[in-house]
């Protein structure tokens, strides 16, 4: 077996051991409810989690060099079904994984709007989805038209982890539906939780420009850029890197705000310690990423550790404003808890 595909193999097993955990994860401590809303939550949950593996597997096609491996778009090389070798597996199979997502996603979206019960609280979140899902189609085909521009390659990573955070938060609407949960009212989260969601976004699309320009070793060493000191332009490609690291610092610090703000504060707590954890390693994956040289392993682990951010901060946003506010014995419950 070779290397690439025992990295590929790797990743598929830590993508399903995630998935599960996920479910598990979310769906624990739900007891009672609505019972029957329960499945579609689950099934939110795994698309969710299904939809980083998708993000993840983008990836590989790029660091692999398989971007236009399928030179043409819809079809690969005019046919519906090429021949396959490595590069056009990567690409092609990134395709059809993407086309299952889409026939998922409509499927999800059919069984939870058909019932009334959810139709109002669900339609918004779900033509949300549509929408993003459409636009990362049509950005999907102009990656391959336009031949990796580097304005495509960062749009479809941003908008992919936009349609991302929607399944995140459909699934979250159902948890919440199957079994109604309670918020602490924490003091300065409407303005950070908001706040922390918008950088991650603009760190993702920063992300993706350094990959997509080549920028990625344009500072080879860490924390300073090239012995010229830790910011030495903004301008460049070393400009790009350099922001690339300003915003990481920037995510890193307000995390850290939010775990400490959070703690012991029932759901918005976990999230925020979530976010602040996933934030310290991306950091540290980022770090490594240039000191090595940008190894695949690496750069995929960074890939998955953004779109985990993004789900976790989705998660801190959903806390901080869509569950109802707690009673004062439930809010002392929590704090003691």
């Amino acid at each position: 077996m070779s290397h690439d595909v025992r990295t590929l193999v790797l990743l598929v097993i830590v993508a399903l051991v995630a998935a599960v955990s996920a479910a598990v994860a979310i769906g624990s401590g739900r007891r009672g409810g609505r019972a029957e809303v329960v499945p579609l939550a689950r099934g939110a949950t795994l698309l969710s989690a299904s939809v980083w593996v998708l993000l993840v597997f983008g990836a590989s096609v790029r660091v692999n060099g398989a971007g236009l491996a399928c030179p043409d778009w819809p079809r690969c090389f005019g046919l519906l079904v090429p021949a396959i070798d490595w590069p056009v597996f990567l690409e092609f199979g990134h395709r059809v994984y993407a086309g299952g997502e889409s026939i998922a996603f409509v499927a999800l979206g059919f069984l939870v709007l058909r019932r009334a019960d959810l139709r109002a609280r669900l339609a918004p979140w779900f033509a949300a989805a549509a929408a993003a899902l459409g636009l990362q189609i049509v950005l999907g085909g102009l990656t391959v038209l336009h031949l990796l521009a580097e304005w495509t390659v960062a749009s479809h990573l941003v908008c992919g982890n936009l349609f991302s955070a929607l399944i995140a938060v459909i699934a979250l609407e159902l948890w919440e539906a199957a079994s109604p949960s309670e918020r602490v009212e924490v003091p300065g989260a409407r303005a950070l939780a908001p706040a922390l969601a918008g950088l991650v976004l603009a760190q993702v699309a920063l992300g993706g420009l350094v990959a997509s320009s080549g920028a990625g070793l344009a500072c080879s060493t860490w924390p300073g850029c090239n012995a010229d000191g830790w910011f030495p332009t903004l301008s460049g490609l070393v400009g790009l890197q350099v922001l690339h690291r300003l915003v990481a610092y920037g995510v890193v610090t307000l995390a850290l705000v939010a775990a400490a703000i959070g703690r012991g504060r029932g759901r918005f707590g976990r999230a925020a310690f979530a976010v602040a954890a996933l934030a310290l390693a991306q950091m540290a994956l980022g770090v490594a990423n240039v000191l090595l040289d940008l190894p695949v392993e690496v750069t995929l682990l960074h890939t998955g550790g953004a779109a985990a951010l993004v789900l976790a901060t989705t998660a801190m946003n959903h806390a901080t404003f869509r569950a109802p506010i707690a009673t004062e014995a439930v809010k002392s419950d929590l704090v003691t808890a």
